[in-house]
């Protein structure tokens, strides 16, 4: 049986998902919450044999059209708070959640592409979202430099900054400048911006949805593609001299 169609079938089919690669996304997908099509996660894992096919024909379907479906671009968003008891809306951080079949999506564009493009030497200083970040790695390399300054200087100086609302000022025409300079392919780079055109948000609290709100910046708290866009946005930014070191976990920084 034939799952493209037929104006696409002729084109490269090397950017194709394996029917396979997605039965065993679907199998180990994570319990979370649903987006506004309120499917669950069982219907997912208990089914992953029988719908691999259908889920791969709609993934490939969107990759070739390099587009995203305007249903997955509309987020529910969920305010949690950051402290016992807040006070202000500030003291909420707003966590989107998509359909569970668009997430699944973000993460095979970033395990087969973005991570791939992006050059391991611009994200050495990063130990959040990637494959072998840790808070354990940013205290030892942390600790390893302090320590080693130490036996050359009398003191060491640290900078910790900590900024605020850093995923929602991620400026979307410099986040393309920079996705446009990694080696990825272009059905990779338009859905990209297709992902992040045309999006919107609707507010849940306590059972109650708001009016849609259109979004024309930012990058999603809770998506599978959010944090590594949010890497790609900050890989360029060092330290003016050697003799300095920086440290980044997420919006963290830490410079020595």
């Amino acid at each position: 049986m034939n799952y493209f169609p037929k104006s696409i079938i002729n084109q490269d089919c090397k950017i194709a998902l394996a029917v396979y690669e997605v039965e065993r996304l679907l199998y180990h997908i994570k319990p979370s919450s649903p987006g506004l099509d309120n499917i669950p996660t069982w219907i997912y894992h208990n089914c992953s044999y029988e719908i691999a096919h259908v889920v791969a024909h709609i993934l490939n379907f969107f990759l070739f059209l390099r587009t995203v479906p305007l249903q997955w671009r509309q987020a529910v968003v969920t305010p949690v708070p950051k402290v016992a008891k807040p006070s202000t809306l500030s003291e909420y951080r707003p966590i989107s959640v998509t359909p569970l079949l668009f997430r699944l999506a973000e993460k095979l564009v970033v395990s087969r592409w973005i991570l791939a493009a992006i050059p391991a030497r611009s994200i050495v200083d990063q130990f959040v979202f990637r494959p072998t970040g840790s808070t354990v790695c940013a205290l030892t390399f942390l600790l390893h430099h302090v320590t080693a300054t130490l036996e050359r200087c009398s003191y060491v100086r640290c900078l910790m900054i900590d900024i605020s609302k850093a995923f929602d000022r991620v400026d979307h025409p410099t986040l393309l400048t920079k996705i446009n300079k990694l080696d990825l392919p272009p059905h990779a780079i338009n859905w990209i911006i297709s992902y992040l055109g045309g999006r919107s948000q609707i507010l849940k609290r306590k059972g109650q949805l708001s009016a849609s709100a259109e979004i024309n910046t930012s990058i999603v708290q809770g998506s599978g593609i959010g944090p590594m866009l949010f890497v790609v946005m900050e890989s360029d930014l060092s330290t003016m001299s050697s003799v300095n070191i920086l440290l980044k976990y997420a919006e963290f920084i830490s410079a020595i």
